[in-house]
């Protein structure tokens, strides 16, 4: 079955063993180089991009809370003709959850997001632009926030499951 944002969160939850194991697989894969297996999960993640429509989708922008940095505030703020501070003030919430503050969406689904479609596209957030973060160098290192974005975006989702296909996880070998 092809993940749609309809059906991706119950995809990921009966593949969620699955993915935690591949992860751990990945770990610990020494058939390819940390700088192959980037270059595998950047084609495979190219051809499930082409066959993902985001706007048909737009998990993203109804579920997650991106940051704003200085500069993506700055430019946001002077778009809608506000101060940072009225912007902040409008659109955006303090998260120390991690240790560190950053400025974040307040609410779920995104302000921006209309008809599934950014609304400040040509302006979003860095954090916006660079998800779900699949071209990002050293993907095995990244396999922990892989698995948990298998539950919001259909091209993750498949990106693990063609990886799977690819390094033969799971799949017993003959003697």
């Amino acid at each position: 079955m092809k993940p749609t944002a309809e059906n991706i969160e119950t995809l990921a939850t009966e593949k969620g063993i699955e993915n935690w194991d591949f992860r751990s697989f990945l770990k610990f894969y020494d058939k390819l180089s940390d700088d192959k297996l980037d270059k595998l999960a950047a084609n495979i993640t190219r051809r499930a991009w082409a066959g993902i429509d985001c706007t048909a989708c737009a998990n993203c922008c109804k579920t997650l809370h991106p940051e704003f940095s200085d500069k993506d505030q700055q430019i946001v703020a002077e778009k809608f003709g506000m101060s940072v501070e009225q912007f902040k003030e409008k659109y955006l919430e303090l998260n120390t959850d991690d240790g560190e503050s950053v400025w974040q969406i307040r609410q779920s689904p995104c302000p921006f997001l209309e008809n599934n479609k950014c609304t400040i596209y040509e302006n979003r957030p860095k954090d916006c632009r660079e998800y779900p973060y699949l071209y990002d160098p050293e993907f095995s290192s990244q396999t922990m926030g892989m698995v948990e974005r298998t539950y919001t975006c259909p091209i993750v989702f498949e990106v693990f499951e063609e990886l799977k296909a690819h390094l033969h996880f799971g799949k017993k070998k003959s003697r």
